[in-house]
């Protein structure tokens, strides 16, 4: 373990806004769990990853932890299929990658997503019709409460849409240090999203590879996307709200264009980027912060914003979406106030 006093933050954060942490704990696997009730604990440190999936709207946290491990390694294999665990730690895009390479496929459509394995789980990242949560066979955390080991299931994780079971206050405290996937030895390209559907056709790819995909999902998030490194901001900000039949036909009776995916019979997901260029937020600039101009589901830090210009934008977006169109936008960032 690695215990860092008063430590600075801002240039590792997505949004590179200012934050300064009192006292930051780096664990991994060799961390001697006993130091955790005697020692950690009692920081009550927060739970932060990489911290590129938080906005931390104060410019000062007492404490927080994050796993450092790296390693990845292949529990078991089948001639169709492979069990790979990765410590919390490994950035998510290179583990993409290298399954790609060693030709273990499921998760292709999750290229570039910012962020570890560790952050996967907790927001069951997605994208491009697929969720991480369709691959994951069991998540291993620990207790910085207790040093106690756990290994939940994929159904005890309850995944549902950028949500899962350590989202909730009671997994405050837990923190994940592995995670087991399944992974296909057999490729099964999905390419059905519009957006993917488009770059093939515009390419003259008829039957695309799993390497495809990943290649596609890379091209089209370069150029929809900013950078962090060149722009802080911490990819889609809103989650796309989902809403009832109803609403979802009352919207359509007064915005004939409007796009939509069908989630059931009962509920349709609508794109918070289309709600929010709709608004006239596209490109809009408040203080430091502002709206991507070229996808307006991104907040990013356009000149020098501190974690309260993001936050301030954020809440001025929901209002007016709610005006609008009486649909309340969830964050999918974590804010720390």
């Amino acid at each position: 373990m690695t215990e860092h006093i008063h430590h600075d933050l801002t240039l590792s954060t997505g949004f590179k806004t200012p934050i300064h942490i009192e006292r930051y704990f780096i664990v991994d696997e060799h961390t001697d769990c006993s130091l955790y009730p005697d020692h950690i604990a009692k920081h009550n440190p927060h739970i932060i990853g990489d911290a590129t999936n938080y906005l931390f709207v104060s410019e000062a946290l007492r404490s927080a932890i994050t796993y450092s491990g790296n390693s990845v390694s292949i529990v078991s294999e089948t001639e169709t299929h492979a069990i790979v665990r990765s410590e919390a730690g490994k950035n998510w895009h290179d583990f993409v990658m290298e399954m790609l390479n060693a030709n273990l496929f499921g998760i292709e459509n999750l290229a570039l997503i910012p962020g570890t394995i560790g952050a996967a789980p907790v927001q069951n990242i997605g994208a491009y019709g697929k969720e991480v949560a369709d691959n994951i066979v069991s998540v291993h955390c620990l207790s910085i409460a207790t040093g106690e080991k756990y290994v939940f299931s994929k159904e005890d994780c309850q995944f549902s849409y950028r949500n899962s079971k350590f989202k909730r206050h009671k997994c405050s405290n837990i923190l994940i240090t592995h995670v087991d996937f399944i992974l296909s030895k057999i490729q099964y390209p999905v390419a059905n999203y519009p957006d993917v559907e488009r770059y093939f056709t515009e390419k003259g790819i008829i039957n695309p590879s799993s390497h495809d995909i990943a290649a596609a999902i890379i091209a089209i998030r370069k150029n929809k996307l900013p950078d962090p490194l060149t722009i802080g901001n911490a990819g889609s900000f809103f989650k796309n709200p989902v809403v009832s039949i109803d609403v979802y036909q009352a919207l359509l009776q007064e915005y004939p264009l409007l796009p939509s995916y069908h989630v059931d019979e009962h509920t349709v997901k609508i794109p918070a980027g289309w709600l929010i260029e709709r608004s006239g937020l596209k490109g809009y600039r408040y203080k430091g912060a502002g709206v991507h101009d070229k996808q307006a589901l991104v907040l990013v830090n356009s000149h020098n914003a501190s974690g309260k210009d993001i936050y301030e934008l954020s809440l001025l977006i929901q209002q007016q979406i709610l005006e609008r169109f009486g649909i309340m936008l969830e964050p999918e960032v974590n804010i720390l106030l």
